[in-house]
């Protein structure tokens, strides 16, 4: 064998970059096997890679018996491979282990100049390019529009123009991409028929479009809003009306899905109360919604509350749930995401601990029941409180990563992750010396990890993780 490695061109939905040794001038007389080791970042998915090799004239490959083909047959190296290798009546094993790869760091990738920001940011990676996305409300000249740029390469694109659709209410906004790439926004809309009621746009052969055909898919002033696009194209979405005057009761939990061309939006059947804001995410599956109870619930204060919506129905996972010793669930610190094993996670902020914590939990479907993330409160290093920002995303190899402002050290981005061997979370790690609101983290399905916030002045950055 004269050459070994994976190449992006021949895994495109598993790698970004190359990873190549040069085996030439290597000897194997009087051997018969010969050790090698490709560091890969731990992020990227190996249980399908496909292998590039050269070897002399009249050899042949083997992996347990199978014949290998250069660029296209298919291995699992989560575990090492042996490659036999065959001239004649010489055979060597090549013995293929992708070890983790270290010293993966942070580097900043682009800041975009062009606009500034109102309120927090949203960004999503095409499952299709590998490509992140932005989308926010537009600050800049009062304009309060939608904007939704790109990252290609290192320079940043506007997807559909510099701005588009109608004018924002207050900085309610949010983004998801389809399966397919394509990118959806919902904001509140103060054009709509009510003043703010949800309005989704996608970007579609080449234009932005009201998803339904026009704006305002409701009437609610929709407050505290998400969308989330599932797997097979529908459109879920969520919203806290805070109008007197619409179909639904103030300040309650209104949800809304798009389906076979039409709007559907109600409230749920087992959460009529108040509740003062909620938040929501989806996958390929499911969609799911966290929402805090306003006041005395049953005599519970501040109970949250957990929803899933799957094949056309709404489920209730948690209902006004306060942690055992909490005396007080913080009403601004809730959040929700859905990592690629459809796996939800959820975090509040309380003090049940005996201090002020957050506390970050996923759902084991096979015990049905809810368990701390790493064993316990989030070892921030510092006391959380309403100011405390928290993005989570779960990378290809099933690790989770957590982004967030330290409050200790001047708002500046730090990160951790929860080590899959121990069971144990990393020392936190600063990303930029910089002041962050807004944060989000996710991770391509090529295994690179992007962070994305704005700075003190209002301006986007994004970080890449290699």
């Amino acid at each position: 064998m004269l050459s070994f490695g994976f190449y992006a061109e021949d895994n495109p939905d598993y790698l970004s970059s190359d990873y190549v040794i040069d085996l030439s001038g290597q000897s194997v007389a009087g051997t018969s096997t010969v050790s090698i080791s490709l560091p890969m970042p731990s992020t990227i998915d190996k249980s399908r890679l496909v292998a590039r090799f050269t070897t002399s004239d009249g050899t042949t490959v083997k992996v347990n018996g199978v014949d290998q083909t250069s660029k296209s047959t298919a291995n699992n190296f989560k575990v090492p491979v042996d490659y036999i290798v065959t001239k004649g009546s010489f055979n060597v094993r090549y013995a293929i282990s992708v070890t983790k790869a270290t010293g993966l760091k942070w580097h900043e990738v682009a800041t975009f100049e062009d606009l500034t920001v109102f309120g927090s940011p949203v960004m999503k990676i095409n499952p299709k390019t590998h490509e992140p996305y932005v989308g926010f409300k537009i600050r800049s000249n009062n304009n309060n529009h939608p904007v939704v740029i790109k990252l290609n390469g290192s320079e940043w694109e506007y997807v559909g123009g510099t701005s588009f659709g109608n004018e924002i209410s207050s900085s309610y906004f949010d983004m998801d991409l389809s399966a397919d790439g394509i990118p959806f926004v919902g904001y509140a809309d103060n054009t709509a028929s009510v003043k703010g009621a949800l309005t989704v746009q996608s970007f579609t052969n080449g234009n932005w479009e009201f998803t339904g055909g026009s704006s305002g898919v409701l009437k609610a002033q929709s407050t505290y809003l998400g969308i989330t696009v599932l797997g097979n194209g529908e459109v879920v979405g969520a919203q806290v009306n805070n109008a007197t005057h619409s179909d639904f009761a103030r300040r309650t939990l209104v949800v809304s899905n798009y389906k076979d061309g039409i709007w559907r939006s109600q409230t749920p059947s087992m959460l009529t109360n108040q509740v003062y804001m909620s938040n929501m995410a989806g996958g390929k599956e499911a969609a799911y919604v966290i929402s805090i109870n306003r006041g005395a619930v049953s005599g519970i204060n501040y109970g949250y509350n957990v929803l899933k919506y799957e094949n056309g129905e709404w489920k209730a996972m948690v209902l006004n749930y306060l942690e055992p010793g909490n005396t007080f669930n913080n009403i601004y610190t809730i959040g929700a995401y859905v990592a690629p094993d459809e796996v939800p996670y959820i975090w509040t902020l309380d003090n049940a601990s005996g201090a002020t914590a957050m506390r970050m939990k996923y759902y084991d479907a096979q015990d049905a029941t809810w368990k701390e993330l790493g064993g316990n409160v989030l070892p921030l290093g510092f006391v959380p409180d309403r100011h405390t920002e928290v993005a989570l995303a779960v990378a290809t190899d099933e690790t989770p990563y957590i982004v967030y402002n330290n409050l200790s050290d001047q708002n500046y981005p730090y990160f951790m992750y929860l080590d899959q061997e121990t069971g144990q979370w990393s020392a936190p790690v600063k990303i930029a010396d910089i002041p962050a609101t807004g944060l989000n983290i996710d991770f391509a399905k090529t295994g690179v990890g992007y962070v994305a916030f704005t700075d003190s002045g209002n301006k986007v950055h994004i970080f890449k993780y290699e």
